[in-house]
């Protein structure tokens, strides 16, 4: 048998039996500690996350004024395919009626239809311009200064098609930029000042002081690229300079005003509110029959104040005039003819542009068909004009109970969760332990929360709601929280909603009661995460010491496996000798 032993086999056998039967000893002990550290951080981490989950829907709760979910509010029309609504939180509760009688339009006018293979009367490359004045919305205007550039290529035979001329035109617009271009100006500015620069509304001051206007431009331009969303820069022409701001965003107006000095009288630069055409209005090439060109220029708003107030070509035999729409500030018709060209000019009169509208009897003209500015925190948007046999539109704004009463099911989904977690793993039944039985941490937040659900709020009397109870959210010490009476809920949202809130949000609330009581369990320093990182201490430690006692065990099995190496090979020595005595001695 001990010669069995010393065999290889027999050798990889034995050091195999010692390795199992040290890990067995003193490595699974160790394993069995890991397991049940391994499981305590799960748990500690699942309670922490249904902490978070629970202090977010308190966090909710507890929001105050304009913030305060308590302060939700509901629209309701009688006839949403006439008129919707919808209320913001400041919005007051009442009710008033409504009777749309003119939808808003946005401003159109059509060009002249042509063939669109004929050639125009435009026979020379170069730079056409012309200028598109719309309004603000405001009373006053925004400018457009639009550039076509006709190149050789455009032309054939010397004559550029109607289709042709009509995409320049159109994609000039498409591709406008606002842009501040001053007059050539040199030698010696003897005025210090400011001036401000409007960008869409957001103005900043521009300061400059005397001195040669090459290097005035030069600090105003500094000043102007400090400012995110213009690009400023000087042209230098036969050694006059010239000032260039470009509004990088078309939909953003630039505008110089408000000069305490001289320097933009000097540079020639009005207090014009410029934006890029495409800001303003939008552009379309159409057919109307085929083989024909026609395009429509239309405001990008609807509305009187955002109307087209002028549109005309700046020099004589310009691109517009080719198509009948160099009308300066005249507001002419537009005609259809079905057996020639069509009259040029607008589709719709200037009291056609305005929403018109009966509220609660009284006549009102706006922009839009989207009112927010009428009643208080409410928007209202116009779907149709009524017919003469629609009744009147009403709108009643009251408290929304149901997105309310959702925030506060919420905190209940919440609060469940955690409550459940901790009970589900804390307990011993039938012998099985929760990985928490016995934890005294989560022992006093099962407590505080149980404690929280049914007693009443110190500080509120008992005349008011001063409890979960009252609301109708009864508390079972095996389930949690839970919405016993949805009427009594509802009923209190509805007629008590500033006890309601008052009861949540307070300074002394229940929700910043609750948070008060379990914030030390929760963050970085919180008491689940101290128990989390001593748990991950520990973890370290056994780590460590399996890996030692690991390196031990391999270190005594290799030491073990080189001495019964070298027994095997004196016993092979000795069998080899005694072979050799058994021959010779016969």
């Amino acid at each position: 048998m001990a010669i069995d032993l010393l065999t290889t086999s027999g050798i990889n056998s034995f050091i195999n039996s010692y390795i199992q039967t040290e890990s067995a000893k003193r490595i699974s002990p160790l394993k069995t500690k890991q397991t049940k550290y391994n499981n305590l951080s799960t748990a500690y981490s699942t309670l922490l996350s249904n902490i978070d989950k629970l202090k977010s829907s308190l966090n909710t709760l507890k929001l105050r004024d304009s913030s305060s979910i308590f302060r939700a509010k509901k629209a309701e029309s009688s006839n949403t395919n006439l008129i919707t609504a919808v209320a913001g939180s400041s919005a007051d509760s009442g009710t008033f009626t409504l009777r749309v009688n003119q939808l808003a339009k946005n401003d159109t006018l059509l060009s002249i239809d042509k063939n669109s293979s004929d050639n125009s009367t435009i026979t020379s490359p170069g730079t056409y311009s012309f200028t598109i004045n719309t309004g603000d919305g405001s009373g006053s205007f925004y400018t457009s200064n639009v550039s076509v550039t006709l190149e050789e290529s455009d032309f054939t035979n010397g004559f550029i098609t109607y289709s042709s001329l009509a995409a320049k035109i159109k994609n000039a617009i498409r591709d406008d930029k606002a842009v501040i271009q001053s007059n050539e100006v040199s030698g010696y500015l003897s005025s210090s000042g400011s001036f401000k620069l409007n960008l869409g509304g957001t103005e900043t001051e521009i300061t400059y002081t005397e001195g040669n206007y090459d290097e005035v431009l030069d600090s105003i331009i500094t000043q102007l690229n400090n400012i995110s969303g213009v690009n400023a820069e000087k042209i230098t022409v036969n050694g006059n300079v010239q000032l260039k701001i470009t509004a990088v965003n078309s939909s953003k107006y630039i505008q110089l005003k408000d000069d305490t000095g001289t320097l933009l009288t000097q540079l020639g630069v009005s207090s014009n509110k410029e934006i890029a055409a495409s800001g303003a209005v939008s552009a379309n090439v159409f057919s109307p029959v085929v083989g024909s060109t026609q395009f429509s220029i239309s405001a990008k708003n609807s509305g009187y104040n955002y109307r087209l107030m002028e549109i005309s070509d700046d020099d004589a035999n310009g691109l517009l005039n080719e198509f009948g729409i160099n009308l300066g500030t005249t507001r002419q018709s537009f005609v259809q003819n079905d057996g020639g060209e069509d009259t040029a000019g607008f589709v719709h009169s200037i009291t056609d542009l305005n929403s018109v509208f009966l509220f609660n009897g009284i006549e009102i003209l706006r922009d839009s068909n989207t009112v927010s500015d009428l009643v208080n925190g409410v928007t209202l948007n116009f779907k149709s004009v009524f017919s003469t046999t629609d009744p009147d539109v009403v709108i009643t704004v009251n408290t929304d109970v149901s997105s309310i009463k959702s925030k506060i099911e919420e905190f209940i989904n919440s609060f469940n969760s955690l409550y459940s977690y901790l009970r589900n793993n804390s307990t011993s039944t039938s012998g099985n332990r929760g990985i928490l039985f016995g934890d005294t941490t989560t022992s006093l937040l099962t407590n505080i929360l149980s404690t929280s659900a049914y007693q009443p709020l110190s500080g509120f009397s008992s005349d008011v709601i001063n409890s979960l109870s009252k609301l109708g959210i009864t508390f079972d010490v095996n389930n949690g929280l839970s919405i016993s009476d949805s009427s009594q809920l509802e009923s209190m949202i509805q007629s008590r909603i500033d006890e309601v809130e008052l009861f949540f949000n307070d300074t002394n609330g229940f929700a910043e009661n609750l948070l008060s009581k379990i914030s030390p369990y929760s963050g970085a320093a919180g008491y689940i995460q101290s128990a989390i990182t001593r748990i991950n201490s520990n973890l370290t430690q056994i780590n460590d010491s399996i890996t030692k006692i690991n390196s031990q065990i391999n270190k005594r099995a290799e030491s073990l496996r080189a001495q019964y190496q070298k027994l095997q090979t004196q016993l092979a020595e000795l069998l080899s000798s005694q072979s050799y005595f058994t021959s010779y001695f016969g």
